[in-house]
Order: C-alpha cells, then sequence, then structure tokens
C-alpha cells in the first residue's frame, strides 16, 4: 500500500455516536510511517475547515487534501496548500460554463431544497439540506431534469446528518466524486489500483467505496450505506474490493479494536497487507507507537487525538 484516501467525519475522525479504540490511531499512524505510505484526506469540508479538523483532532498534515466531495484537490507545498488547476480545469468541462451560483439560480424554486450555509459552498459544488420525508427519486429526477435542459452533466449525491436529522444533497460536475479525485491522485502518483486504499462512512463515500481499488468502510458507518455497499458488492461480477470492518482485531497489550472510525481503517489494512499483521502482534512495535503518540502530546501540551 502506496496511498491511503480517507474521508473525515465519522471515518477518521471520531466524531459519531459510537465509541473509538483510543490506541487505533497511534497504531495507524505509525503504520503509515513505518512503510512510508502518503495520505490523502477526502473530504465533504472545504480546505479551511479540513485544516481546523488538522487542528483538532492533532492529524497529521497529509500529502493531498481533496475538499468539497471531490470538487477541489490540494497539494502540500512547503507549509501551504497548492490548488490543483488541472483538477479544477477537468471538472469544470462538464458544467459548460456554469458555477455554483448558476446551478443555484437553475434549481431555485424546487421546494424541497433548502441551501446550505455559504462557507459549505464552492465554485464546482451547491450544497442543500433537504427534509428525510422528501421523496429522494423525485427530487433527484426534478433535478436531474433541470440541469439536462441546460446541458450540464452533473452528479447528484445524497448522504445524511444524523446530528441535525436532515438529508444532505451536493450537486457536483459528473466527474468530480470523491471516486475519480482518488483516481486523479493515483495518476499522478503513478501508482497502480492495488496500491491505494479508501476508507469511508457514509453515502458520499459509496462511489469511492465500490472503485475497482481497495476500499473499507468502518464499522460505525450508518444503515444506508452499508445496505448500499453490500448490495453492490453481491451485484459486482469483479472480485470483492471493498472490506467492511467489523472489529476484533487484535492488538498486543491492549484491547481488541473495535473497527470504528480509525480502528476500521487499520482493521482494512490489515486485511489488503495481512503481512503487516506482525506488528500488531509485537509488543514493542505497538509500545513505539503509543510512545510516538505521547511525544506528540508532550510536544504540543495537548492530548493526542
Amino acid at each position: 500500500m502506496k496511498l491511503v484516501c480517507t474521508d473525515l467525519d465519522r471515518t477518521l475522525l471520531p466524531n459519531g455516536e459510537q465509541p473509538e479504540s483510543a490506541h487505533a490511531r497511534p497504531i495507524l499512524w505509525h503504520l503509515l510511517k513505518t512503510y512510508s505510505v502518503s495520505l490523502a484526506y477526502v473530504s465533504g469540508r472545504d480546505l479551511q475547515r479540513v485544516l481546523d479538523a488538522i487542528d483538532e483532532f492533532q492529524l497529521p498534515k497529509p500529502d493531498y487534501i481533496v475538499g468539497d466531495v471531490g470538487a477541489s484537490l490540494y497539494i502540500q507545498e512547503g507549509d501551504g496548500w497548492v490548488h490543483n488547476t488541472e483538477w479544477e480545469t477537468t471538472i469544470s468541462k462538464n458544467w459548460y460554463g456554469h458555477d455554483s451560483l448558476g446551478i443555484k439560480a437553475i434549481l431555485k424554486d424546487i421546494h424541497w431544497l433548502q441551501d446550505q450555509e455559504e462557507d459549505r459552498q464552492s465554485r464546482y459544488k451547491r450544497s442543500y439540506y433537504y427534509q428525510k420525508s422528501a421523496d429522494e427519486t423525485a427530487l433527484v429526477d426534478t433535478i436531474e431534469a433541470r440541469l439536462i435542459e441546460k446541458r450540464i452533466k452533473a452528479s447528484i449525491v445524497l448522504s445524511h446528518d444524523p446530528e441535525k436529522g436532515v438529508g444532505l444533497l451536493d450537486v457536483l460536475p459528473l466527474s468530480a466524486t470523491k471516486r475519480e479525485a482518488v483516481l486523479h491522485i493515483q495518476s499522478m502518483c503513478q501508482l497502480t489500483t492495488a496500491e491505494v486504499m479508501f476508507a469511508g462512512d457514509s453515502g458520499n463515500d459509496v462511489l469511492a467505496l465500490c472503485a475497482q481499488y481497495p476500499g473499507v468502510l468502518v464499522a460505525n458507518a450508518d444503515a444506508p450505506t452499508t445496505d448500499t455497499v453490500k448490495a453492490s458488492l453481491r451485484e459486482s461480477s469483479e472480485p470483492a474490493s471493498t472490506y467492511l470492518a467489523k472489529g476484533g482485531l487484535e492488538v498486543a497489550g491492549y484491547d481488541a479494536l473495535n473497527g470504528n472510525y480509525s480502528a476500521g481503517i487499520v482493521e482494512g489494512l490489515m486485511h489488503f497487507r495481512p503481512q503487516w499483521l506482525e506488528h500488531l502482534h509485537d509488543e514493542a512495535w505497538v509500545s513505539s507507537a503509543m510512545h510516538s503518540a505521547v511525544k506528540l502530546r508532550n510536544a504540543s501540551g495537548r492530548h493526542p487525538a
């Protein structure tokens, strides 16, 4: 494995209802360091909110940030982030000169939709709330008909916010998905599909989870996403490339990992790279991982996340 791509909220970040295995993230970071694995955060957040999460949860600085559900891509350069204009040029062709404000004008009178906050919008992503009682099929059909009239090629991504109890709907250029962004990074890095892994938990991760490269659905994933991924695996004629974390992975000197959040990512890595399991059974290696976490805490004055 040369590149791990992961969603943030409720995948890497333990900001859901389920408990986190406290030792999972130190183990994950030590695995990536041991094997010099590159890291990409692939999120619905914009760049600033990704950077806020890195600070709040003391995450390692990644090599790549995919924001806005795939509509933006940034590459680490020194202490800053460089916007990948090649990616923006690629996805902009789908919208024939329109941007987010143009999409807003086209869809303005669809009563099911409510604009998300301005800081949730970006140039090539239009984001809405909708009530979970809405007829999702009719909603998507209505949006698609409006966009087709304007020759706009778009993907419509549905997910849910369990905290607010509402549906989330993103309108993106057809090629601006998390899956396509991961494939773009794979191509940039000249990696094979077997060298890339994606981890996710919710509806806007499904396409990326069910791609040709290895994927892992963390154990705390919501039920609709789990059902959709299982159905996709049943219908696929290709060998299964998505692993569903379930917990129970043994770690020397600690409780077994529960499969939630980063524990699920570790479990997925062990599934696709079983030769790495020897580290989790090695008390000295695990101790080194935890010691690295303590050094991080002492250096920052905060508890490591």
